[in-house]
């Protein structure tokens, strides 16, 4: 959903609200309220519009704990610079705070988030890669709320049945070619999304970057030759189209929404755009799970969690608010209303949000075998070497021996 994996930044959705007690899981703050008060969320720009609406609802039913919302930018590296000043200066400006995935580990490291309690943030009902991706050394360190897996779109009134693996794709792209059409298209330029695509393309050949501890590189590794060799051969021999070594996720989401694409890698919310009344291709398409070396391939996981400042003064009432948003009245508008992914297990086979999103069975069982990206303090060096040298091999400048050989070289640096 940095997925980044938020595509058109899709924003946080907040709801229904219902009384919480305020039995906090922390004691931290040292104010003489108790932790209980008003508190500050920022996030990056509300798109929906809804957002004052929402707040506004906590605020009637909380009148002495009212939310107030901080709006940055759309620019997740704006929002990550603008967390990290506030961290820095230890001023607790943002008591509850946007966290992408890929940054709790390292907010966390440094100590500029509140441990949470894991029991009331990462229970049984929250799927286990959200909870995963929440998780440093140990502790909860955000309250997931939303998450996201990678799914393949295909056209339905091409392509009976879905492919499974990677040679299964390729024999398809025949297809393509007879209705003179691009095969697949997936986010390739050199930004976040190309470290995405190529995680899912090196964990789907049973590759990996780090170790699970976070401290040890493993990514050269044949394995994880054979997974970047696959992205690089389709750009060699015309399944993806060279035009692809500049998408991103809406440039790629464009190829296939006007029908000049078969298959296409993307995020839950393209669904939208292909199912509405004027869509080029409502009615002729469907989604599935991602394909792999010689099974099913996963995800990488993209999402949100939910944290607290560790200089938050009121701790209490932002750790009740932050395990509201979890509560299924909030995920089930997070679902029906933002068309976002819930972090509720139950939520996907709901009837009602199924006839609303027909994805959903098929997007929990992408996310039940998801892969956090690198779990790393260091995530935004590590992340850079990925894309250079896998970008450098796309656009066939050196080989994929040399850029794995590379990129481990790169991300050992990186982790020093």
């Amino acid at each position: 959903m940095r997925n980044r994996n938020r595509i058109a930044a899709a924003a946080v959705a907040m709801t229904s609200i219902v009384a919480v007690a305020l039995t906090g899981c922390s004691s931290g703050s040292s104010s003489a309220d108790g932790g209980v008060g008003p508190i500050t969320f920022a996030s990056g720009k509300d798109l929906t519009g809804a957002m004052p609406q929402l707040i506004d609802m906590w605020n009637k039913k909380h009148p002495d704990q009212k939310v107030t919302f901080i709006e940055l930018s759309a620019s997740p590296d704006d929002q990550r610079n603008s967390f990290i000043q506030d961290f820095q200066a230890k001023s607790g400006k943002y008591d509850v705070l946007w966290d992408d995935v890929v940054w709790t580990s390292e907010f966390a490291a440094h100590g500029w988030l509140q441990p949470l309690d894991a029991a009331k943030v990462g229970s049984d009902a929250v799927l286990p890669a959200a909870v995963a991706s929440a998780t440093y050394e140990g502790k909860m360190y955000g309250a997931p709320f939303m998450t996201n897996a990678g799914l393949l779109y295909y056209r339905s009134d091409l392509v009976k049945t879905p492919p499974t693996t990677w040679a299964e794709l390729e024999a398809d792209c025949k297809i393509a070619k007879a209705n003179n059409m691009d095969c697949y298209a997936g986010q390739f330029n050199q930004y976040e999304g190309l470290t995405v695509n190529v995680a899912e393309a090196i964990n789907s050949a049973g590759g990996s970057f780090l170790s699970k501890d976070g401290k040890t590189v493993t990514v050269d590794s044949p394995e994880a030759r054979a997974g970047l060799q696959h992205l690089v051969d389709m750009f060699k021999n015309g399944d993806i189209n060279k035009a692809a070594i500049t998408y991103q996720e809406q440039e790629s989401a464009n190829a296939f929404l006007d029908g000049k694409a078969m298959f296409l890698r993307n995020w839950p919310y393209v669904y939208t755009a292909a199912s509405a009344d004027d869509s080029k291709i409502k009615g002729k398409f469907a989604m599935a799970q991602l394909p792999g070396q010689d099974a099913l391939g996963v995800s990488s996981l993209g999402g949100i969690n939910l944290g607290v400042s560790a200089y938050s003064k009121h701790k209490k009432t932002a750790e009740a608010w932050v395990q509201w948003m979890q509560s299924t009245e909030a995920q089930k508008i997070l679902v029906s209303v933002m068309n976002q992914a819930s972090v509720l297990s139950a939520l996907y086979t709901d009837p009602d949000l199924v006839k609303v999103s027909p994805y959903l069975p098929t997007l929990q069982k992408s996310e039940l075998t998801a892969v956090p990206r690198p779990q790393t303090p260091n995530y935004n060096a590590v992340s850079l070497a990925i894309q250079k040298n896998s970008y450098a091999a796309l656009q066939g400048k050196v080989s994929v021996d040399a850029a794995i050989t590379q990129m481990a070289a790169d991300i050992t640096q990186a982790l020093k």
